[in-house]
């Protein structure tokens, strides 16, 4: 067991035990005599740090009071409610004892003996008590004593805590250079809806023309034409077909639908008529003939039972050809394949923006999409479809709307890869678990330093305390410290931690903790008093926490958690 630097305190035991005179118990007993052992044990408060409980124990023999031939064995024991833990028993044995070899006490001199001895914490020993069992042994003869009582201050836990991160918050999402806070004047709103076709068409049918998205798409757009000071400014589209069947045939298809969807939208919501629709540049599309990643999306989220296992089927397909083999065997025996989840991937999405000069508020039945601070002669830049698929992904990040992000970011990098539009989609990316790409979006928009926070709050997150340091400094704020305490380098967390505007317990917390660590006692009582005052609970966790261990006599500390 390992030895640990403890302060000496203890009590003097008078032990008893009968001195032999002869091989006959009975003679034994007649002619024993007290002999005096002096038993100290320190500290006198037991400490048990990570598990272990380890404590001195010396022993003093008299002169002329430890027979010759006599074996002593000593057990120490500490008792507690619900058990007792047993350690290895001492034996001590006279001048002429033959056939052992444990430590001689020697009959005319003084003997003493000093026992660096552990056992394992359990719980209830804070209640529990130190005592020796001892027999006196002389060849098959052996007389047992009443226990010796070593200690009764029971034992004092001394924990490891396991630190959380302090502060957890989301990824930051970078708006464009478009968004100004300082314009609340000017709004730019969203109108969204969708159409679904029929398997291997590219028609709309009534129905799905006269569908509550459609209806509430047109009397949104009524209202907005109908507006003097609306501008409708860009269109974006999204069309995709599901993936069975030939690719060739699909592509075709996709394309067909397209240009139905586009005229139909055109006319039925009437922005023929508009100045914007003239544009070439007016309408953004992004078409998708086979969805195949749509696909996995709908069946993860579906109730199917062996989803997970079409899934890796369809994905551990060697070739395009084979994958549209085994998708074409589950249509045949899953039914929900077939009716529900394909013909949601036969269809085409449109998002109309337009810029108001009021603050106004429009929304879909999915997420509310407003951007109550872009200015609108950016929006009516040449910039406009990047910088708006951007800051309208933003919206939809802040809703947790990671799908509808996605798809709005994918569109955008198209266009144009900019850091913030790579931030964002890094954002996306670690939302869906994918933590390889979203440091590689962060990585390349780490001009931002937003950026290189996200990449430093990811690293920091997979334990890589020491990788995400540097990143966190763009930003520093107590995960900084954070990350630096992990990583052992108390000293700078120690100062990043003086730097900060600290208003909680658990900072100043951290912050004892660092001054510890740096045996810098005076800041250290600081922060601690200052933690307790904040946060009264933290007082029962710093009277047993490891981290003040070496203090745990010192009355700077006692004072503090006493």
């Amino acid at each position: 067991m390992r030895k640990l630097s403890l302060i000496t305190s203890g009590v003097i035991l008078m032990l008893s035990f009968l001195m032999v005179g002869c091989n006959t118990m009975k003679k034994l007993e007649r002619e024993a005599i007290e002999t005096a052992i002096v038993g100290k044990v320190s500290p006198q408060q037991l400490t048990a740090v990570d598990g272990v409980v380890n404590f001195n124990y010396n022993i003093a023999f008299a002169p002329k009071q430890f027979y010759k031939k006599l074996i002593l064995k000593v057990t120490p024991k500490m008792q507690y409610p619900g058990g007792e833990e047993a350690m290895e028993p001492l034996y001590f044995q006279g001048e002429k004892v033959k056939g052992t070899n444990y430590p001689v006490v020697e009959y005319k001199g003084n003997t003493l003996g000093t026992y660096n001895l552990s056992f394992p914490y359990r719980d209830g020993m804070q209640k529990g008590g130190l005592i020796a069992d001892i027999e006196a042994i002389m060849g098959n003869k052996t007389v047992a004593f009443t226990p010796a009582i070593l200690n009764t201050n029971g034992v004092k836990e001394w924990k490891t805590y396991m630190y959380s991160l302090p502060n957890n918050p989301d990824a930051i999402p970078l708006f464009t250079e478009t968004f100004v806070k300082d314009v609340p004047a000017t709004g730019v709103g969203i109108i969204s809806g969708y159409v679904l076709f029929p398997l291997s068409k590219s028609v709309i049918t009534d129905a799905q023309k006269k569908s509550s998205v459609m209806a509430q798409a047109a009397q949104e757009m009524k209202k907005i034409l109908a507006d003097k000071n609306a501008k409708i400014t860009n269109m974006l589209m999204y069309v995709s077909s599901s993936p069975e069947g030939p690719e060739r045939l699909n592509k075709n298809l996709t394309t067909n639908r397209f240009n139905t969807a586009k005229a139909y939208f055109m006319k039925d919501l009437g922005l023929a008529n508009t100045p914007m629709a003239k544009d070439t540049k007016f309408i953004v599309s992004n078409t998708v003939s086979e969805n195949w990643e749509g696909l996995y999306m709908l069946l993860n989220d579906s109730n199917l039972k062996n989803k997970a296992q079409i899934v890796k089927d369809l994905q551990n397909a060697p070739n395009l050809q084979k994958r549209g083999a085994v998708l074409e065997s589950y249509i045949k025996t899953v039914p929900e394949l077939k009716d529900v989840i394909l013909p949601t991937l036969r269809r085409a999405d449109f998002y109309i923006f337009y810029t108001v000069p009021e603050v106004m508020q429009v929304e879909d039945q999915m997420t509310t999409y407003y951007v109550p601070q872009l200015q609108e002669t950016s929006v009516l830049s040449a910039r406009t479809d990047v910088n708006l698929l951007n800051d309208l992904a933003v919206i939809a990040i802040r809703n947790k709307d990671y799908r509808k992000a996605k798809k709005l970011l994918e569109s955008a990098a198209v266009i144009n890869q900019k850091p913030e539009v790579l931030n964002n989609l890094g954002i996306v990316y670690q939302n869906e678990g994918n933590n390889t790409q979203a440091k590689d979006m962060y990585t390349k928009a780490s001009i931002k330093n937003e950026a290189k926070y996200n990449l430093g709050m990811l690293l920091l997150k997979d334990k890589e305390y020491s990788k995400a340091i540097p990143y966190l400094k763009a930003m520093p704020n107590v995960n900084l410290a954070y990350a630096q305490l992990m990583a052992n380098d108390n000293r700078a967390a120690l100062e990043t931690l003086k730097k900060l505007n600290l208003t909680e317990g658990y900072e100043y917390y951290m912050m004892a903790v660092a001054a510890a660590r740096v045996k810098d006692v005076q800041a250290m009582a600081v922060a601690l008093q200052k933690a307790i005052q904040l946060d009264p609970q933290l007082k029962e966790r710093a009277s047993t926490d490891k981290e003040f261990y070496p203090y745990a006599q010192e009355s700077i500390y006692l004072d503090i958690v006493d």
